[in-house]
């Protein structure tokens, strides 16, 4: 695997943290929100006769459909500091898989731990093309952060994004048979733009998160399904869709 440079680091100057009793409203609401949308995802599932595998360990575990053909195309957006679903896939399914994900910690854990298995890039996807800035989680531990500086923290890195249509151009792919999109409350801009594109991976795994206003997670569903995906798997936020 190539060397990848450390996207670069930036403090801002002019904004401070927001009060904590804020930080912890904000929180809560959030909370609520996911739950509502975990009440209303329940609702969505199809058909859960279908054959699917599960890769991956603890919150990293994803369901997949149990025939993917052996050296399909795999896009994996979002990596943190576990990509056991990445590498179990790329191994038992014979599948080339690609993931992707611009912070630093994923990049150090990457280059730890790949030992050839998987491709990764250090890019982002988003529904453009374009530098921009992450915002730190509260806790530095978490390899997650975002794009919409969600805890009121003064840290921030830049880095590039690409939307999926191009980064296939990019990589020289005219399909994707698994899209697996973790990215921190950006699922309803990459998918809105993916689709836009008419580029229709087989089956979508999708994380909503991060923030998810049952409105957003609706309103993503509903693109999806007026697509031709069915949710046929669902554990909490992580979701299974699949289009014939």
């Amino acid at each position: 695997m190539a060397l990848v440079k450390l996207p670069h680091y930036s403090r801002l100057e002019t904004e401070g943290a927001l009060p904590g009793m804020l930080v912890n409203t904000r929180r809560a609401l959030r909370r609520v929100e996911r739950l509502m949308s975990r009440a209303w995802l329940r609702t969505q599932v199809s058909d859960e006769s279908e054959p699917v595998l599960r890769f991956g360990h603890g919150h990293a575990a994803w369901w997949v459909p149990a025939d993917i053909k052996p050296g399909s195309v795999v896009y994996c957006g979002g990596v943190g500091k576990d990509a056991t679903f990445d590498f179990e896939i790329a191994e038992s399914m014979g599948l080339e898989v690609h993931s992707f994900d611009p912070t630093p910690a994923s990049i150090e854990y990457i280059k730890r731990e790949n030992r050839g298995r998987i491709q990764f890039h250090p890019w982002g996807i988003l529904d453009k093309d374009t530098k921009i800035r992450f915002h730190a989680p509260l806790d530095r531990s978490h390899a997650n952060w975002f794009i919409d500086n969600l805890h009121g923290t003064d840290e921030f890195f830049e880095a590039q994004c690409f939307t999926i249509e191009t980064i296939m151009r990019k990589l020289d792919h005219s399909r994707i048979e698994l899209l697996k999109i973790d990215v921190e409350g950006s699922w309803g801009q990459v998918l809105g733009s993916m689709l836009s594109s008419r580029v229709f991976p087989r089956a979508i795994c999708v994380e909503f998160d991060s923030p998810a206003p049952l409105s957003r997670v609706r309103n993503t569903v509903r693109s999806l399904q007026d697509a031709g995906y069915r949710l046929i798997r669902r554990d909490k936020e992580n979701c299974l869709f699949v289009r014939d």
